[in-house]
């Protein structure tokens, strides 16, 4: 009869650092192969997974960050937020909610057409033209972990929702900046 292993339980903060450890291997592989360098992304795969096992084995994966449950009411870690949705989140509270005690100016998201026909989003503030349109499948995500929702007044925009507004003000309250602190990983 063979012994059953333990599995830990899920941590969604080895699993942000596993994933920024996976995108740093794939910018490094895309830029060596664009500028003609050797590549080893089987390699630094392989020293990626090494490491993992020897902080696996020694026992600090559990030490490293405490795995917390967030209520769905509560703010957000913003590690946990996925690297693309982050930057769209960064970029839709820097421009709607500012920082440094300067005025909110306000804005929304509105339904608009990204430049290769797919949907998406655009971001409108008052005086401002902001063109970029992001995608539909950049802005789900934030929809979806509560930080933007349907504005009353008009349900087809999204504005930032109170989570959102409480995970972005916890982010600037750590010294967030960008891109420096990200992922405070």
């Amino acid at each position: 009869m063979t012994k059953q292993v333990r599995r830990p339980p899920p941590d969604p903060y080895r699993k942000a650092r596993f994933r920024e450890i996976a995108r740093e291997i794939v910018a490094k592989d895309r830029y060596n192969r664009k500028y003609g360098l050797s590549v080893d992304t089987a390699g630094a795969i392989a020293n990626a997974l090494e490491r993992a096992y020897r902080e696996g084995i020694s026992g600090g994966g559990s030490q490293l960050a405490p795995i917390i449950e967030y209520p769905a009411d509560g703010l957000i870690d913003w590690a946990l937020i996925p690297p693309r949705p982050r930057n769209a989140f960064w970029s839709i509270c820097l421009f709607t909610l500012s920082r440094d005690n300067k005025p909110a100016p306000g804005g929304y998201l509105v339904p608009a057409t990204t430049e290769r026909g797919t949907s998406g989003w655009m971001l409108v503030i008052p005086q401002r033209t902001h063109e970029k349109v992001l995608g539909d499948k950049t802005i789900v995500p934030l929809v979806r972990l509560g930080v933007l929702e349907a504005d009353d007044d008009n349900p087809a925009h999204l504005v930032v929702s109170n989570r959102g507004k409480e995970t972005w003000f916890q982010f600037l309250q750590r010294g967030g900046r960008f891109p420096d602190d990200l992922t405070n990983l």
